[in-house]
């Protein structure tokens, strides 16, 4: 607000005494404007140790051997990639009744696997599309102490002698109950989210940013033939995300 300063000037002319106001504005207010300073922005860049690499980006395919991952819990269903006794699984020291069995399933229809435990399959072959995960059951792998229901035809014995069990058969495992599978019985996910570890070999393909300690490039497909990864992928919204951390010989192009 203006405000107003009146001075009275008094002066002696010619014997009279003249007297004059004058008026003066206030000067108006100063708006002084201080300039503030950002906080410095902070990018945190993680620099790979010597043989390490660091691999972004979206997977079109995955593939890896002797992949570690946490035990399949249950409900999943083992199934075989042909048909017929070529392709089999055999459950090994079930507990029916009190007594060990062994339970035989011949991959005429897929098997569900219910109940309360899990199937844990150690070191084992996995691929990976945007369809799903699947894990290969060939070899031996470890059924979690709990109760299972197997939910389709199987056959059920003790030294050679089998009973065929139409509508499937319930069991008890402890720590010596496992299963053993051929080659092409596998067990799928339809969902790409997938965490594991090695060390083994891996292969992938998509569109990566691979950044080792010589610098960064884009790559569209990266093998290794071994040693340790923790490769973590997920469903993300241009296709199957993956973020791996590799430490051995990578071949990237």
């Amino acid at each position: 607000m203006k405000g107003v300063l009146a001075v009275l000037v008094v002066g002696l002319l010619g014997g009279g005494v003249a007297a004059a106001v004058v008026r003066k504005t206030a000067p108006e207010p100063t708006i002084v404007h201080e300039a503030t300073t950002l906080p410095p922005v902070t990018q945190t860049v993680i620099v790979p140790a010597a043989g390490q690499t660091l691999v972004t980006g979206t997977v079109q395919s995955f593939s890896a051997d002797n992949a570690v991952a946490d035990p399949i819990p249950v409900p999943f269903t083992i199934n075989a990639v042909e048909r017929g006794a070529v392709r089999h699984a055999e459950v090994e020291g079930a507990i029916i009744s009190g007594a060990r069995k062994t339970i035989y399933w011949y991959a005429g229809q897929p098997l569900p696997v219910s109940g309360s435990g899990a199937l844990d399959l150690g070191p084992a072959h996995v691929d990976v599309d945007p369809r799903g995960v699947t894990w290969s059951l060939m070899g031996t792998s470890g059924f979690k102490p709990g109760h299972y229901h197997l939910g389709s035809s199987v056959a059920v014995g003790s030294a050679g002698l089998a009973t065929p069990e139409d509508n499937g058969v319930d069991f008890t495992a402890d720590t010596h109950t496992v299963l053993t599978a051929t080659d092409g019985v596998v067990v799928q996910f339809p969902s790409p989210t997938l965490k594991v570890d090695g060390p083994g070999t891996l292969k992938m393909t998509g569109a990566f940013t691979v950044r080792t300690a010589s610098g960064t490039k884009p790559a569209s497909s990266l093998t290794m033939a071994s040693g340790p990864f923790d490769v973590r992928l997920a469903p993300g919204p241009g296709g199957v995300t993956v973020t791996a951390t590799l430490q051995g010989p990578v071949t990237s192009k």
